[in-house]
């Protein structure tokens, strides 16, 4: 560790990220108010899938080095596609602002809140669709551990081209919007080559289906790489 005026390279960048992420301003988003919780509670019907009490929403509102942490505001957990574009559509029209969050395992503070925006978790999006272990392809949701679709792959005598140290808690999702490299990446190549297509819901919660199981696919443009590595500013990978 090389030291600067008497710190570590890793500290000084640390101290300097947690001073840019305090600085940042807020806009002027709507604040969430009862009304709005009352909204999203219609829209889940489910209780566990609006969390507003403090200790609930403690970990998704801290990031995975326990260096940031923000108030927040509600934590929403859809568990379809289309829960999370009504969600959406909902913020959209209400001017509230929206942090989407995967697996929260990031280390630079981008998967939680700045200020109070709504953390939109998409860990109940959790199923494996299907695997076809002729063409090796595999559908999901965004919400899938990383972890447990290796295990799925692996009865059919398959294997994910990409590993991390945290696949035990990362999501597909978050992995895909963040470009994971990890550990097969020069092996492999990268996650690019490896997404055949992508289901996203827009700003306005409209929900566009590229979800494309061919691996050669030359009619049109290939809208899915505009959303890998755009970190949920584009779209929500669903």
């Amino acid at each position: 560790k090389r030291q600067v005026h008497g710190e570590s390279i890793l500290e000084s960048m640390l101290r300097f990220c947690r001073h840019v992420h305090t600085a940042i301003k807020r806009k002027p988003f709507a604040e969430v108010n009862p009304a709005h919780i009352d909204n999203f509670r219609s829209i889940l019907r489910r209780p566990t899938a609006v969390l507003t009490e403090e200790e609930e929403i403690k970990t998704y509102t801290t990031d995975w080095l326990k260096r940031y942490h923000t108030r927040g505001s509600v934590v929403l957990k859809p568990n379809t596609t289309q829960e999370v574009a009504d969600v959406v559509k909902y913020c959209h029209t209400n001017n509230i602002a929206i942090v989407p969050q995967g697996g929260n395992t990031g280390l630079v503070g981008g998967s939680v809140p700045v200020h109070d925006e709504v953390v939109l978790s998409l860990s109940a999006l959790n199923r494996v669709r299907s695997i076809d272990k002729y063409s090796s392809v595999l559908v999901c949701d965004s919400g899938c551990v990383l972890e447990v679709i290796e295990k799925e792959a692996n009865k059919l005598g398959l294997m994910v081209p990409l590993d991390l140290g945290p696949k035990g808690s990362c999501q597909i999702g978050g992995n895909v919007s963040t470009m994971a490299g990890g550990l097969r990446l020069y092996r492999y190549g990268n996650l690019r080559n490896s997404v055949l297509g992508l289901e996203v819901v827009l700003a306005d919660g409209t929900v566009l289906n590229a979800l494309n199981t061919l691996r050669k696919d030359n009619s049109g443009y290939d809208v899915k790489q505009l959303f890998m590595g755009s970190e949920g500013t584009l779209g929500i990978v669903t």
